[in-house]
């Protein structure tokens, strides 16, 4: 790359967006490596279907690239194959739309063989229906910039990714069964689960880093952590792992999030949710945010299982206005105010998670020798501290439950024929 296309190191890239509200976009391109050199905006409600901003604005484009030239444009949006073809056949320019600018930042920032695996996935089903495109439209040559797919003849290239997803998908299978393996495990040595949920870039990585002797990089970028990172809550007796997962983002297409079911499964699998949201935003960003998260969570997160925490509070003068917009967009157990940086309200924090796996009721009761009681003491080993299961002419149970389960706890005794001793 020529070096005028570079400033402090960075390859510089313009933005075209049908919208002004470009500040995500911009933090996206600024976390892939990319300098923003100047916007270009054409003021539509919806892209034209055959070059995204219309053939007069397309013509517009290419006399700007002529006079301020740049090695990339972000598409404040998502390309069709067609369009993302004939941008670049008449421009010349690489064009990277919002998907796959995020996958660049997905692949600088996969470590872990599963991280890389994911990625890779999600890359190869994006360019799937490019390649189609680029068949059905070159016949010989290199189209500019796509996607490093020249060194292979076109065809060949196409079946080399169908072979690549079939072999990342069995590993990743395999990755599957492990993580369930694992939290079974977990699960059976008596060790509890929280998850920290949210928009990328709200300070889960800080929040974790406060309560576990964790040390994960926190950075102010998007997407600063891509697997999973797991924690030990601090001062508690009872076993609570705290598990750091990957930012939520906005418009992100079903691939993608599936791409990353297995990192995904921790929120969903998790005893505790904390659904961590940057109250610096403004009321506005908050609730995008949070309606992006809510979609995320639901219906496979339980409310009475999800608690919002409301970070960076140092920062925000309009906090009541925040936790009550929280307590409207997204039904949980609660809502905390803490900032990860100064340590306000995280011992709050720290009592709330303690408090959920406490097990204040204690019970005692009888059940029959039958069908249906093998289940039921599976899942009593599962949500309550079972102290002890004695068999003889019938099975003796003590346990200590929580408030919420009791009337459940009741309900199934007395359905399997058992009684209180």
């Amino acid at each position: 790359m020529k070096d005028d296309l570079r400033r402090g190191g960075r390859p510089l890239v313009a933005i075209v967006t049908l919208d002004e509200d470009i500040s995500e976009l911009e933090d996206l391109a600024r976390s892939a490596g990319y300098e923003v050199r100047y916007e270009i905006i054409q003021r539509r409600r919806f892209p034209n279907t055959r070059t995204f901003i219309g053939k007069g604005k397309l013509k517009d484009v290419k006399q700007v690239l002529d006079m301020a030239p740049v090695s990339a444009l972000i598409i404040n949006g998502e390309l069709r194959p067609s369009q993302h073809y004939l941008l670049e056949s008449q421009l010349g320019v690489e064009c990277i739309d919002r998907v796959r600018l995020v996958l660049n930042i997905f692949s600088e920032r996969a470590s872990s063989r599963e991280s890389k695996l994911q990625v890779l996935r999600a890359k190869l089903i994006y360019e799937i229906p490019l390649l189609r495109e680029w068949i059905h439209n070159a016949k010989t040559g290199e189209h500019p910039g796509f996607l490093g797919g020249g060194a292979y003849e076109t065809d060949a290239y196409y079946e080399l990714i169908r072979r690549q997803l079939s072999r990342i998908d069995g590993e990743l299978h395999r990755m599957d069964i492990n993580h369930l393996l694992r939290r079974q495990q977990r699960r059976k040595r008596g060790f509890s689960t929280v998850a920290l949920a949210g928009y990328t870039n709200a300070g889960k990585s800080s929040i974790l880093n406060s309560i576990t002797s964790e040390k994960v990089l926190v950075e102010d970028r998007m997407f600063s952590t891509l697997t999973t990172t797991i924690g030990r809550l601090e001062g508690e007796n009872k076993p609570i792992l705290v598990t750091d997962t990957i930012g939520f983002l906005d418009a992100l297409p079903h691939f993608l999030i599936e791409s990353f079911k297995s990192t995904v499964d921790e929120i969903y699998f998790a005893d505790l949710v904390l659904l961590i949201i940057d109250a610096s935003d403004t009321l506005e960003e908050v609730r995008r945010k949070m309606e992006t998260s809510r979609e995320i969570l639901f219906p496979e997160v339980d409310a009475s299982s999800l608690l919002i925490v409301l970070n960076k509070r140092d920062l925000v003068s309009d906090m009541q206005a925040k936790a009550d917009l929280a307590t409207e967009l997204v039904p949980a157990r609660g809502v905390l105010t803490v900032s990860a940086l100064t340590g306000q309200g995280m011992d709050a924090l720290r009592d709330a998670i303690a408090a959920t796996f406490q097990y204040p009721v204690e019970m005692r009761f009888q059940l029959p020798h039958g069908e249906g009681v093998a289940p039921f003491l599976s899942w009593l080993h599962t949500n309550a501290e079972v102290v002890q299961v004695k068999y003889g002419d019938r099975v003796e149970v003590h346990l200590f439950g929580q408030e919420k389960d009791h009337t459940n706890i009741v309900r199934q005794v007395v359905a399997l024929g058992g009684q209180a001793m």
